[in-house]
This record gives structure tokens, sequence and C-alpha cells, in this order.
């Protein structure tokens, strides 16, 4: 009988160590898994250029065929769900099953986003004065935080570069339908950075998919429910 694998991509700002009680919960079901540090996260570091996603692919193929893996199960959480849904899209011959986990894949032109590159442009200019820029670092903090942008400023130069390049990209949401491989879409029911709404849109774009809530987990189900995640994860794969 074959052993399954599955592949696990994070989401941005995370690292496989988060993933460590759920990969161990699956291999003591027979299910082998490799969780990857993303270039740029974790001990692997950070590209010497602006990455696209099909760098990180391609870097991820590179690690696969390091497991001798021709084909594999893939999960893909938050922004490692965005590389998922492209990896599916583009080489479904290598996906055995998809589970995607609150994916980061609805672009959003929101009226915060638009005062948010306001503020900064203007804060800019108010503390590029003198007396004003020593405040700068703080108010540059709080600016991110209001606007829901956390992960931009704290991020270092070449990955500030890598987030705006891959921004500029084909929205994702635009490849769901041609996804053909038996896909699980997987979102906590109090999730407060991806409205839950997002998993009901992908569910309709992506043929004979099934989606499940978890009644007890907000974004980081790995982490705030990982039994019922691993149970979950298991009884798809292994359907």
């Amino acid at each position: 009988m074959k052993r399954e694998s599955l592949l696990i991509l994070h989401g941005w700002g995370s690292n496989s160590l988060r993933w460590q009680r759920v990969k161990k919960l699956l291999e003591e079901k027979g299910i082998e898994v490799l969780v990857l540090d993303l270039p740029g996260f974790g001990v692997t570091l950070s590209p010497q250029k602006a990455w696209s996603r099909d760098d990180y692919i391609n870097w991820i193929f590179q690690k696969v065929k390091e497991r001798n893996w021709q084909k594999f199960n893939l999960l893909g959480h938050s922004f490692g769900g965005g590389l998922a849904v492209k990896l599916a899209a583009n080489f479904s011959e290598k996906v055995d099953k998809l589970i995607l986990l609150s994916p980061a894949i609805i672009q959003r032109k929101s009226i915060k986003t638009y005062l948010f590159y306001y503020i900064s442009y203007l804060g800019k200019k108010v503390f590029s004065l003198p007396g004003f820029k020593i405040l700068y670092p703080l108010a540059e903090k709080l600016i991110y935080k209001l606007a829901g942008t956390k992960d931009y400023y704290v991020a270092d130069g070449m990955m500030k570069e890598t987030m705006k390049k891959i921004g500029k990209e084909e929205p994702l949401e635009m490849i769901l339908g041609r996804i053909r491989v038996p896909t699980l879409i997987l979102w906590g029911k109090k999730d407060d950075v991806l409205p839950v709404k997002d998993a009901h849109y992908i569910k309709e774009k992506i043929r004979d998919s099934e989606l499940k809530i978890i009644p007890k987990a907000k974004h980081s189900p790995h982490r705030e429910a990982s039994e019922e995640l691993a149970e979950i994860i298991v009884q798809f794969i292994q359907s």
C-alpha cells in the first residue's frame, strides 16, 4: 500500500516550527510530512532579489525532488495557500489532493487601504521635518498596524520588495477554476485576518471542492485546534 505524503506550505511570517504538533499527529497516522521554511522565514535566508510566486514554486519543487516524491498531497496556509493554488492549477499532475487552509488569495482595494497610502505619504513629508524625524519609526509602526499591514512593516528589505512584486501579479482568484484535483477548503470560524465569506467564494470557484469550518479556530487552526485539524486532514487524504 502506498504511503501518503503531504507537503505543507506555511503562511507569511510563520515557519515550520509552528506546524510541528500537526506534523507529529499526521506522522502517527502513517503520513509522511514535509514542512518547509520558505525562503525569508524560519531558518531559510531571504532571497537575494525580490521573488515572484513562480520563484517560490521552483524552489519548492527542488525540495520535493530531494524527497524523490513524484506526486504528493499539498496543504497551503494563508500566503502558502496562494502558492498552493498556483502550484495545483499549473502542475495538477504533481498533486494528489489539495488542502487550502485560510488561503490569502482574494485581493481587495478598500477605503482603508487607500487611506493608509495617503496617510503614509503625508507622514513621510511631516516626519522628514527637523525635530520630527526621531518620531518616524514609532509613527510608521502605528500606521502599518492600523492599516492591517503589519506583515509588510516587520519584513526585511528584500521581503518587502517580494511582497510588492507578488502583489502586482495576476490575482489568484482568476485561476481557481483551473484546479482539477480533489480540494478541501478549511477555515477558522473566528478568523480575524481573512473573512469566512472568502471560503464560500473559493468553494464556488473550485469545482467539486469541499468546505469545512473549524468552530473554535481563528486564522491559525494548526496552533489553535491542532488535533481537530490533523483529524480532518487524515480523513481527507486517506479517504
